[in-house]
């Protein structure tokens, strides 16, 4: 039943001439499996089909997907036929009838036929297109691609493809790619092949979502994705992983495929991974040192969340351009040739940038302008003018002159002294009232008094206004102009730059942009730092820089940014378009953004340079320093050159006025100065009234004084200087009195024989360490001695006892003098605190808690001894205290645990506060430089460092909440080592650990673990009593799994009062007697990899913690990450039944061979995604097998 097709022929001629037996009637010719033929095209087709339907899907979508099919040209045979029969099917549709002949569902054509449920857009990119075409199509779409569908039959075919579609604006380096390779003359390579084209699309294209089908014969397929981020120790390298293998268009293990096709290549949390982060010095973004600023902040928050590692370097570079070549250059340039993976440092969005990178979500705004010096004060000899207004000093003038002839005329016309009648006279007196001096005549008329009260009060009040504004004047002298537009600037013809990428805001069309942009510098002299700041303070040059970056600098307040801003940018980080975390980061940076996180570090920033820095600046300034801080503070020459000139003006008045006497003199000036003083007698006769005032004054003192003389007593009084005033007034006797004053005070003896003090009994200190590290607690009895009005304070000092309460205040930090104070209102102002912290910079430490008998110290020091005193304070008597008890204080360090090769160690994290100490040491002849710890935490979450001799040697491992192996490297042989845990969440009740350590690559007597220790829930295979489990297996061969199922109340899943066993309780003999044990199963699985497991009996809807521990052939085990399963809410058909067999037991037995499949079971309408594994996509019809089974159940 052969058909003879296509023969060779010389084969043919060859049988033709052999001679056939005469009883011979037919002849039979069998010929090879023909890998060309249309069987092997219909399988690879039908292998695509299966392909993309498995993985071309995403989830929250609401556009339309869209899948490129490439065509390459000069394929052979039967690639090329595999390419154009994929075609065909796709523009023409699928049959409606062509799931019926397949049974077992794999066919998933259906979903396409007449738009279904799964339209897309499809395109189609060629090899032939020219590049002026596909530049033009670089405008007409824009929208990235989702799938990509390439069939090869070369890896040089591969890179022609995608060196044409990375080219593209559309190229999506995120999309899903599913490359096809059928060569019959190459069917063993597909390990090496597989390689080669998972890290062509990682390293030069960025792309993790591949499925790479290999054609191992004419219907077969070996199917490979990467597998860069979950392991352990090679995190970031591509690793080839064979997931699926296809027969004829069929998964031969379709759940299991599906599983593995579809789990996600980037893991929620990526502790093993590293990046590299490169920066820019832009502070306040990029500090000097590169060890704080805004965008560090926001990196740290990143990694926390995703639990990655980042190694940051400080460059001087900008960010970088394009170059004439289409190479990048500075930043961009290093992170182009895989030098880094982000960079940051203040960079705004830029279109270019855009085209060829990947930036994150805008989370900051920066602010730019012009930089100029800061306009210094006016010259100092204006301060006195300054002061009021040139029609205000004229006011004054005015004013003097008319009181000056006011007290002239006044006194002319009453009998005055003859010194109030000259009219220069009455000008230095009305001038020295002017500026409140004191003048030698004074009026004796009543008139003039009152003129003279009224001057005076004038006098006072402009006198004191002016030193008022003097004061204000000297300390905050006025500003000279200062320039505040660009205008000026480029008037003033100093030069101007900043940055390569702000020149960008001038290359346009306006006047004034265009004039900057001619002038502007982006040399080294023109950039962002302290030095080039120190330039503009000096007006050498103008920068164009950021509002925060100068605030940052103590250059804040030194030069003047322009009051316009000249633009703002946005704030972002840059990475290539391909980087895995890059749709997270947008996640969380958008959840940072809406919970007002950026808003908070932006006010904290503004907080600590505002104001927090200042204090801190202020605190290392000395007195001197203050001093020469402040120059205005102290009159120099400059301020009194005002003050010279006028002493000058007069000088030279005086020496006018002094010649003017001379020559008043002379004989002639006489006569005619005698002429108008008889003519001016005359007038003022006639006008002169004369006021005939008698008044007698007469003064008697009255002195009195106590003839038998007076006592006066004050107790409970202050040492220091006093005042004794005796008055008196109001003495009877004239004459002379005398008096006698004397006083005494109480000594030290009599101080000593006090009843009060000696009243005082000792109390007991009692002395407790806390949990917590370092933190004592203190307790003493109250004072039997006026218990009601008592105050306590605890004296804590490392050298001596302190004996007196003033002994202990002078040894503190504040100081105080004791005899020149009142105690009891000093220690009112320490407000009593409920924890203290010791200050390790002083001998002794107060602190006052009030009434209270008891005190929280922290802070102490291990091995040190300290010395406790409690002192008693009257609260209604100043300067009453006495010693009311001593005690000493000496805290013992524990001694850290040796750690032996293959000895699992216990350790107890509640005897040292939460912290378990280790020391390790490296055997003299091991050949390694490393040893491996595996910390298993007995629930609760910790953190690892590894010290020696007091310094790290590595980053510490911080949220170690699973078993874990650590390697640590760069170890020397024979040295010891200090293995740190400390626990990380207080609120958990972890108590113990356990802690393996090895210096060879695996533990001894323990198995060796896979790099992914996670336990996987299959969903696609949930039921209502009964879920499925993967994991991956161990490298040994003879070794054990056990499986741990504890199930969880339904309505306490939510509440923190379950209580579930730890990973250190699962070899405990009573584990199964625990309330939420449900079963417990061991096998022997070496067969697959990786391995699933049924687990029955489960009750519908439920929540379960499942555990699985791997053990050697010796008997040691080691746990897996747990997992928590949930049952299906409601069984789909009625032959899900739990069976009532133990474990192992019956048809619901645990079956380690594959995904146990129910008969009878539906298939879902619903997509089911958890965060342990992805559901299928789309709506599978019923096959007709199913359909025929449910009628005749019917």
């Amino acid at each position: 039943m052969f058909a003879m097709s296509s023969i060779r022929p010389a084969l043919l001629g060859l049988l033709v001439l052999l001679p056939a037996p005469l009883n011979v009637s037919a002849i039979v010719y069998v010929r090879m499996k023909n890998e060309r033929g249309p069987m092997a095209a219909r399988a690879g087709i039908q292998c695509l089909e299966l392909l993309s339907d498995t993985y071309f899907h995403m989830l929250d979508t609401t556009q339309i997907e869209n899948i490129v099919i490439f065509y390459l040209q000069n394929l052979s045979s039967p690639a090329r036929e595999i390419l154009l029969g994929y075609l065909q099917l796709h523009h023409t549709g699928y049959d409606n009838h062509d799931s019926d002949d397949n049974d077992d569902g794999d066919n998933v054509k259906d979903d396409y036929a007449n738009g279904g449920h799964s339209l897309f857009q499809l395109k189609l990119m060629s090899d032939t297109v020219s590049s002026g075409d596909i530049r033009r199509a670089q405008f007409k779409d824009h929208k990235q691609i989702d799938y990509y569908v390439i069939v090869i039959d070369s890896f040089d075919g591969l890179r022609r493809a995608l060196d044409r579609i990375s080219s593209t604006a559309a190229f999506n380096p995120r999309g899903k790619f599913v490359v096809l390779y059928n060569n019959p003359n190459d069917r063993d390579s597909d390990q090496r092949l597989a390689n080669e084209v998972l890290m062509l699309l990682f390293i030069g294209h960025h792309s993790v979502n591949v499925l790479f089908a290999f054609a191992v014969d004419a219907t077969s397929y070996h199917v490979y994705t990467g597998d860069p981020y979950h392991g352990a120790t090679d995190c970031g390298r591509m690793k080839a992983l064979k997931v699926a293998t296809v027969v004829n268009g069929s998964f031969t293990t379709r759940a299991l495929s599906t599983t593995m096709i579809n789990i996600p290549k980037v893991p929620p949390e990526l502790g093993s991974c590293t990046f590299l982060l490169c920066t820019r010095v832009a502070p306040p973004f990029i500090d000097l040192d590169c060890a704080r600023g805004l965008e560090l902040q926001i990196m740290d928050l990143l990694r926390e969340s995703m639990k990655f590692k980042v190694n940051v370097s400080c460059r001087e570079m900008d960010r970088g351009e394009l170059q004439p070549d289409g190479s990048w250059s500075d930043l961009l340039g290093l992170m182009r040739d895989d030098e880094c993976d982000i960079i940051a440092g203040g960079f705004n969005p830029d279109f270019d940038v855009h085209d060829e990178f990947g930036s994150t979500t805008l989370y900051l705004q920066d602010y730019h302008t012009w930089y100029v010096p800061t306009a210094g004060p006016d010259a100092r000899w204006k301060l006195l003018l300054y002061i009021f207004e040139v029609s205000t000093w004229e006011l004054f003038a005015c004013v003097l002159f008319v009181s000056a002839l006011v007290w002239r005329f006044v006194a002319h016309f009453l009998p005055e002294s003859a010194a109030h009648r000259q009219l220069s006279i009455c000008f230095l007196n009305t001038w020295c009232v002017f500026l409140c001096i004191s003048a030698n005549n004074r009026p004796e008329c009543n008139a003039l008094r009152m003129v003279f009260i009224g001057l005076t009060l004038y006098a006072l009040n402009v006198t004191t206004i002016y030193t008022s504004i003097l004061i204000t004047m000297l300390t905050n002298p006025p500003l000279a102009y200062q320039v505040d537009t660009i205008e000026e600037i480029m008037a003033s013809g100093i030069p101007i730059g900043g940055r390569l990428d702000s020149e960008d805001w001038f290359m346009n069309d306006f006047e004034d942009d265009r004039l900057v942009s001619e002038r502007y510098n982006a040399t080294s002299e023109f950039q962002p730092s302290l030095a080039n700041l120190q330039a503009v303070l000096e007006g050498k040059r103008s920068l164009l820089m950021s509002r925060l970056y100068v605030r940052n600098t103590k250059y804040y307040g030194e030069v003047h940014g322009l009051t316009k801003d000249v633009f703002v940018t946005q704030i972002e980080m840059i990475m290539e378009k391909g980087f895995p975390l890059l749709p997270k980061f947008n996640r969380i940076l958008s959840n940072l953004i809406d919970m007002g996180i950026m808003q908070k570090l932006w006010n904290d920033f503004l907080y600590n340079v505002t104001i927090l820095d200042w204090i801190r600046a202020n605190r290392a300034l000395s007195e001197e320093d203050i001093i020469a801080a402040s120059p205005e503070v102290v009159l120099t020459l400059d301020h009194l050159q005002s003050a010279f000139a006028l002493y000058g003006i007069g000088i030279c008045l005086c020496v006018i006025v002094f010649l003017l006497e001379l020559m008043s003199k002379t004989r002639w000036v006489w006569k005619m100065r005698d002429a108008l003083e008889k003519k001016w007698d005359a007038l003022l006769v006639r006008l002169q009234l004369k006021e005939l005032t008698n008044r007698e004054m007469t003064i008697k003192p009255h002195i009195a004084a106590l003839t038998n003389g007076s006592q006066f007593f004050r107790s409970c009084v202050q040492r220091g200087l006093y005042q004794v005033v005796v008055d008196m007034t109001g003495l009877t006797a004239p004459g002379d009195c005398t008096y006698r004053l004397g006083y005494n005070r109480k000594g030290a003896e009599e101080f000593r024989s006090w009843p009060f003090r000696n009243l005082s009994a000792p109390s007991r200190i009692k002395v407790q360490q806390q949990r917590r590290r370092y933190v004592v607690m203190m307790k003493w009895e109250k004072s039997k001695l006026d218990i009601h009005v008592m105050n306590y304070c605890l004296a804590v000092s490392t050298g001596r006892r302190q004996r007196t309460l003033c002994q202990a205040l002078g040894n503190s930090i504040h100081r105080p003098p004791c005899d020149s104070i009142a105690v009891n209102d000093y220690l009112h102002r320490l407000a009593p605190w409920e924890e203290r912290k010791l200050d390790a910079k002083v001998e002794t430490t107060i602190v006052c808690t009030g009434t209270r008998t008891r005190q929280l110290i922290r802070g102490m020091k291990p091995n040190v001894t300290y010395f406790v005193d409690v002192f008693a304070i009257h609260s209604q008597h100043n300067n009453l205290s006495f010693l009311l008890g001593s005690t000493q204080v000496k805290l013992n360090r524990t001694r850290p645990t040796q750690l032996l090769e293959g000895k699992i160690v216990v350790g107890k994290l509640s005897t040292l506060g939460g912290i378990s100490l280790f020391n390790f040491k490296v055997p003299k002849r091991s050949p390694n430089n490393f040893f491996k710890l595996h910390l298993t935490p007995c629930g609760g979450t910790v953190s690892l460092e590894v010290l020696k001799k007091k310094r790290r040697i590595m980053e510490p491992v911080r949220d170690v909440y699973y078993p874990r192996t650590i390697t640590v490297r760069n170890v020397r042989p024979g040295e010891r080592y200090l293995i740190r845990v400390v626990e990380a969440d207080d609120t958990s009740r972890l108590n113990r650990i356990q802690v393996a350590v090895s210096s060879r690559e695996d533990f001894l007597d323990l198995p060796r673990m896979p790099h992914n220790t996670t336990i996987t829930e299959l969903v696609p295979l949930r039921k209502c009593h009964s879920s499925t489990i993967a994991w991956f297996g161990s490298p040994d061969k003879d070794v054990t799994y056990c499986v741990y199922v504890f199930k969880l109340p339904k309505t306490q899943y939510y509440m923190n009062n379950i209580k579930i066993p730890t990973y250190c309780e699962l070899e405990s003999r009573d584990v199964c007697n625990h309330p939420q044990f449900h079963n417990k199963h061991c096998f022997n699985g070496n067969e697959f990899n990786p391995l699933s497991l049924d687990i029955p009996n489960l009750l519908p809807e439920h929540y379960y913690t499942v555990f699985v521990t791997a053990i050697s052939s010796r008997g040691r085990s080691l746990p897996y990450k747990s997992v928590r399963i949930k049952t299906a809410p409601y069984c789909l058909d009625s032959n899900q039944i739990p069976t009532t067999g133990g474990v192992g037991i019956g048809k619901g037995a645990i079956k380690t061979i594959g995904f146990r499949k129910t008969g009878g079971q539906k298939r879902r309408n619903t997509a089911i995604a958890t965060k342990n594994a992805l559901a299928d996509r789309g709506i599978a019809k019923r096959s007709r097998k199913q359909r025929e089974r449910s009628n005749r159940n019917a």
